[in-house]
């Protein structure tokens, strides 16, 4: 089982902007990026973020490894 640790160590989670409720997580290891729509109660969305063939969004590993988004 993964832990709370392993989860905060593999994905990065980006907030605000333009609309409220939109989240982008990316996954450290991978460098998918994902967005995460919450509409209050009503629920919540997650789909990978994927560009006009149908790939997965990657983000740009800087110097260090880690990933900035763009």
């Amino acid at each position: 089982m993964i832990t709370k640790k392993e989860i905060k160590d593999r994905f990065e989670r980006t907030s605000g902007g333009i609309l409220s409720g939109i989240e982008i997580i990316t996954d450290k290891n991978t460098g998918v990026q994902y967005m995460v729509v919450n509409k209050d109660s009503d629920g919540c969305g997650i789909t990978p973020l994927i560009d006009k063939n149908g790939k997965p969004l990657l983000a740009k590993p800087d110097s260090e490894s880690h990933f900035d988004l763009y």
